[in-house]
């Protein structure tokens, strides 16, 4: 599916490696769609989508490993599974449509979820990146399951398997939506760390 992230903060755009002057960040998040898959597959899958997002000029400066929950309007079902949240650095937009494209295609994805941070010329973001600490996963799947319009709305959520953190990747609209899911799932939102920009489900 996407996502839906090896330790650390699910935040802020990582910094394992250093940065150009000109790097925007932007967040990508996939799987590689595996039943079940072992750590070891979980570690080649990372180091693959690395190489992959080198090659297309969206180099990753980090990246968090998740337990992702997904709604498919296809299959019309929820499916787990474990993903993974990259930290970009990108030049722009298209440069971030063509590496998730990409990546979709090498690991035969349903689609692949970017969100990408504003810059000084775009001052109407249309969506924000949204993430809670505290939040079980269990609890956050099966709230998840049980509301609709989280379902068709949001089409999945995430929380980093590191530290319990929920990330969620919500339209402007949204929003009363996402907060009815954190409170549902445990969470506190006044706790929320909401930063905006624009998504994009890559199909």
């Amino acid at each position: 599916m996407w996502l839906l992230i090896a330790g650390g903060t699910a935040v802020a755009p990582g910094s394992a490696n250093a940065e150009p002057a000109s790097c925007h960040p932007a967040e990508l998040f996939a799987s590689d769609n595996r039943d079940s898959p072992e750590p070891g597959q979980l570690q080649l899958f990372e180091i693959q989508a690395d190489a992959t997002l080198a090659l297309n000029r969206a180099p990753a400066t980090g990246s968090v490993l998740l337990d992702g929950v997904f709604w498919s309007e296809e299959r019309q079902q929820v499916s787990t599974e474990r993903s993974r949240q990259f930290h970009l650095c990108v030049a722009d937009e298209p440069t971030l449509h063509a590496a998730a494209e990409a990546l979709r295609r090498q690991f035969d994805q349903q689609a692949v979820l970017t969100f990408d941070y504003p810059t000084e010329t775009v001052r109407d973001p249309q969506a924000a990146l949204i993430t809670v600490p505290g939040i079980e996963f269990a609890r956050f799947r099966d709230a998840f399951t049980a509301d609709e319009d989280a379902r068709h709305r949001l089409l999945g959520g995430s929380v980093s398997a590191a530290e319990p953190t929920l990330i969620l990747v919500a339209g402007n609209g949204d929003m009363d939506i996402a907060r009815r899911l954190v409170e549902a799932s445990g969470g506190d939102w006044a706790t929320a760390d909401v930063a905006f920009g624009d998504r994009e489900i890559v199909r």
